[in-house]
């Protein structure tokens, strides 16, 4: 899979963890922040909570979706362009 080119990605081990990272000038300059979270970590609105995951993620036997929704999250959106279907795998193209 492409996310197991080990050149260019590293898997985050850090599970429910946020870092912030320091933008560029220029994206500092566009969106008015200097810093950004990145991690495992979900949004809670007044009504609801929202996580995510890459594609790939889907496909783990520890899913990140899965401590998402013991930890409260009620939507999990994945990024997905994948011709993959969920509990599927034997349709795969």
């Amino acid at each position: 899979g492409n996310y197991r080119e080990s050149r260019y990605f590293a898997s985050w081990k850090h599970l429910n963890a946020i870092e912030e990272h320091c933008l560029s000038e220029r994206l500092a300059k566009i969106t008015h922040q200097t810093i950004v979270p990145f991690g495992h970590g979900a949004v809670r609105f007044k009504d609801t909570v929202i996580g995510s995951e890459t594609c790939e993620e889907l496909w783990t036997p520890k899913s990140p979706y899965v401590e998402q929704a013991l930890s409260g999250v009620e939507i999990t959106g994945n990024g997905s362009a994948s011709h993959h279907q969920l509990r599927k795998p034997d349709l795969r193209v």
